[in-house]
């Protein structure tokens, strides 16, 4: 009788793959001060003319274009995001963060659903607030229409979880 050996046997890793690694909060590895300095050149106050869905798209690329051997990119986002705001907006984050188990997704939603300015919402097209797709209408083609839409608006600065 053939026997099959033990590796053939065995599950793919991904049928079975882990959840991502939970951020490292540790004081293990020390940012450099360039880091700093570039992430708090564009820092988010929570003032009234300030957009908190540009921000994070912004702090977000910045972050893309750094690599830490001993960092994933969710724990360096989570290391450098105290250093882009001031103020009020400081504070929210030191509390926000007990209950959010590193959990970078949830940080994001919470940050736009705290600093988004309820006014902001009268200034959107009417388009995209009223958006309904038409009878009879496939849904690419109303997809087509909603996006020719919002990219005829200069810069929304929205994620398209907040569009969704």
């Amino acid at each position: 009788m053939k026997t099959t050996p033990i590796q053939y046997r065995s599950a793919s890793k991904v049928e079975f793959s882990e959840p991502p690694p939970k951020p490292n909060f540790s004081s293990g590895y020390e940012l450099r001060p360039g880091l700093i300095a570039m992430v708090r050149a564009q820092p988010f106050s929570g003032h009234y003319n300030e957009n908190p869905c540009h921000h994070l798209h912004e702090f977000e690329e910045k972050c893309l274009c750094l690599s830490i051997l001993v960092m994933t990119q969710e724990t360096l986002k989570w290391k450098l995001f105290l250093f882009s705001l001031t103020r009020k907006v400081k504070q929210w984050f030191t509390h926000a963060i007990e209950s959010m188990n590193g959990d970078w997704d949830e940080l994001k939603d919470k940050f736009h659903l705290a600093f988004f300015q309820m006014s902001h919402i009268d200034s959107l097209p009417r388009g995209i607030l009223d958006f309904e797709p038409r009878e009879k209408e496939y849904i690419g083609a109303a997809w087509a229409r909603f996006s020719a839409i919002i990219h005829a608006v200069l810069d929304l600065s929205l994620s398209d979880r907040i569009l969704l």
